[in-house]
């Protein structure tokens, strides 16, 4: 992905209602919706959505989601890879 980009993911997600999905990054923090990042699920159709607008270097790294309902849980991991672009002064 290269810096200023978009990332997306959509993961079909099944399992018996009701389901919570949620998004980790780097294992441990917590994704949620801002003014950058969309987070979304719909029960309807299983389809667990996350949507950065412009790729940095803050999402390099681990992304993990997780889908739960009472029967347990399971997961699911990737890794993102940000290209930075360079700022080079040619002399």
């Amino acid at each position: 992905m290269n810096q200023g980009g978009k990332i997306e993911y959509v993961v079909k997600v099944t399992g018996t209602k009701p389901l919570t999905i949620t998004w980790y990054r780097n294992e441990t923090e917590k994704l949620k919706s801002s003014a950058r990042m969309k987070i979304t699920f719909s029960q309807a159709t299983g389809d667990a959505k996350f949507l950065v607008m412009e790729a940095d270097a803050q999402d390099d790294g681990p992304l993990k989601i997780e889908a739960t309902n009472a029967a347990g849980s399971v997961s699911q991991s990737s890794y993102v890879t940000v290209i930075r672009k360079l700022l080079v002064d040619l002399v």
